[in-house]
């Protein structure tokens, strides 16, 4: 998964009809357990062009992290159809719609957004 900066990020988002945006840092441990998961769903859709998967250091790019209103990291923004994206999260027994998946999460709860919005 390539490591950008924001204004290829901005790029992407108008090239790509899904995209995963994984806002990372070094020092942060549960990033560091993300990255691997992200990487592999990278390679698993690497044949479908309408999703994406980047990713920022909020440590060099903290103006990019203030712009996103991030509070919290690993937090992955999803962006569909070149803004952000509005998808169904279930939490506990309830459900929210977001656009954007915050903490270490497993590969399907990447999928399922993958489902919800492209497939």
């Amino acid at each position: 998964m390539n490591d950008v900066a924001p204004d290829a990020i901005e790029k992407a988002i108008n090239e790509t009809k899904l995209l995963f945006v994984d806002c990372w840092a070094p020092w942060c441990r549960p990033c560091l357990v993300l990255g691997p998961i992200l990487d592999e769903l990278d390679q698993k859709y690497a044949d479908n062009p309408e999703v994406g998967f980047l990713k920022v250091n909020t440590q060099i790019h903290q103006e990019f992290a203030v712009k996103q209103n991030l509070y919290a990291i690993p937090c992955v923004l999803v962006y569909f159809d070149g803004k952000p994206a509005k998808f169904e999260l279930a939490r506990g027994d309830k459900t929210e719609v977001t656009d954007r998946l915050i903490g270490t999460r497993p590969a399907e709860h990447y999928e399922n957004v993958i489902r919800q919005l492209v497939e």
